[in-house]
């Protein structure tokens, strides 16, 4: 607004004079007035940004990587990064022998007879990552199998413990009846008149049993004598019937010979 005003006090200024006859004042020309103009062509209409990219690539659910830790470092004539190559690749964690090293590169020879230099930060003291993964997956194994081992003859050793105790109590309990009947025996032995008493008991009834084991001898001499006598019996009568018979057979077989001749 301001700018404007002052644009129309310079014209009038410019203006009346020469109407009037005038001279023109000596001033200074009008400032051009700039005014921005809009091209229709520029205006964009703002509206959300989409990622293209993304909505043309598929869906994919993320995923567990790791960068792999392989690699194949050539081997070259003399050590430069352009000389020539005299083997394509020496895989990581491959054994070798170093022989020199000059301005950063090694000297190096594989079990294969392969020698060449190779860049020194190529050249550890140690085997890879992937190569001390193995070893000790290997030695985890070993260790597992051990300890299986161990357990099993831990568990045995356990059951061998358990009849070991088993035997100590047999043989505690066989300790202690064997130790209540040599008190009875010491205790015997320091009562002479007991002793004397239970001797002379046993030797009654060693007696007894002598009378009667003569009674069951006589008894069964007894029997022996009542069998005798009937197989003698048995005998006597066998002969007797065998004697009858020789008799009687001829006479019934006449008897039977006259009556078919009557």
């Amino acid at each position: 607004m301001k700018q404007t005003i002052f644009t129309i006090a310079t014209l009038l200024m410019l203006v009346v004079p020469a109407a009037l006859g005038q001279a023109p004042m000596n001033t200074q020309p009008a400032p051009e007035i700039k005014t921005e103009t809009t091209d229709p062509a520029d205006v964009v209409d703002i509206e959300p940004s989409v990622n293209i990219v993304d909505a043309e690539e598929p869906l994919f659910e993320p995923e567990t990587r790791y960068v792999a830790d392989e690699f194949f470092v050539p081997l070259r004539e003399t050590p430069c990064p352009r000389c020539k190559i005299v083997h394509w690749g020496i895989k990581s964690g491959t054994q070798v022998t170093l022989l020199n090293l000059r301005d950063g590169w090694g000297l190096v020879e594989t079990s294969k007879g392969y020698k060449g230099w190779m860049e020194e930060q190529f050249i550890a003291l140690t085997p890879s990552g992937k190569e001390l993964l193995e070893a000790s997956n290997t030695e985890l194994i070993r260790v597992k199998t051990n300890a299986e081992q161990l357990n099993k003859t831990i568990s045995e050793l356990e059951q061998d413990i358990d009849a070991l105790k088993q035997t100590v109590t047999e043989l505690q309990e066989d300790k202690q009846v064997l130790n209540r009947q040599l008190l009875d025996v010491v205790g015997l032995n320091s009562d002479p008149v007991a002793l004397n008493e239970q001797n002379q008991t046993l030797v009654k009834q060693n007696h007894i049993l002598q009378s009667d084991n003569d009674v069951l001898i006589a008894e069964v001499e007894i029997l022996e004598n009542d069998r005798r006598n009937q197989s003698y019996l048995y005998g006597g009568l066998t002969v007797f019937l065998g004697a009858l018979l020789v008799v009687l057979i001829p006479r019934l077989k006449g008897r039977k010979r006259l009556s078919e001749w009557g």
